[in-house]
């Protein structure tokens, strides 16, 4: 009850505004971060949450990282979710999101842009590139017992702020 209920513009002006001048590399880099509380994280991001009985809120951090609002349907949101393990190895995995919402902080759509971390016995490296024109290039390196498997997606941002996942041919 003592956490304060911050306005969607109050949460917006606490993050970089993100100027999209050719491109933008999305992956585990070193960002200007903000640490969301929980109140918030529920309130604008519910959704990436799910509706499962597991606490996904549980040794997990959020983070704001950027946002671009030049769009004048929607604004994008850069959000970054942090795992700390409990194992020995004290590693973190990091997944990175692109969330759309309204001007008014309605949720619209979101996408994994970027995952890094280890799991057991395979370990994630996906990261993506973000293009002026909204397109998106998401490149997973995902290694299984030794074996690699590599996928390149491609997605556009619609007008409406949905992901739209192009064919690759």
């Amino acid at each position: 009850m003592a956490q304060n209920d911050t306005s969607y513009a109050a949460m917006l002006n606490s993050t970089q505004d993100i100027q999209l001048t050719d491109s933008l590399e999305i992956d585990a880099r070193a960002w200007k971060l903000r640490r969301l509380d929980t109140v918030d994280v529920k309130k604008w991001f519910s959704p990436i949450l799910g509706s499962a009985n597991n606490n996904r809120l549980k040794n997990r951090g959020y983070y704001l990282a950027g946002k671009i609002t030049t769009h004048g349907n929607f604004d994008v949101v850069i959000l970054l979710e942090e795992k700390k393990k409990n194992d020995t190895t004290n590693t973190a995995v990091q997944v990175i999101y692109l969330i759309t919402l309204k001007k008014d902080g309605k949720y619209i759509a979101s996408l994994e842009v970027s995952v890094t971390g280890t799991k057991k016995k395979t370990s994630y490296k996906t990261s993506s590139w973000l293009y002026k024109d909204l397109k998106i290039i998401k490149d997973s390196k995902i290694t299984i017992n030794d074996k690699s498997f590599d996928d390149l997606a491609f997605y556009k941002i619609s007008g409406g702020g949905r992901f739209i996942l192009y064919p690759n041919y």
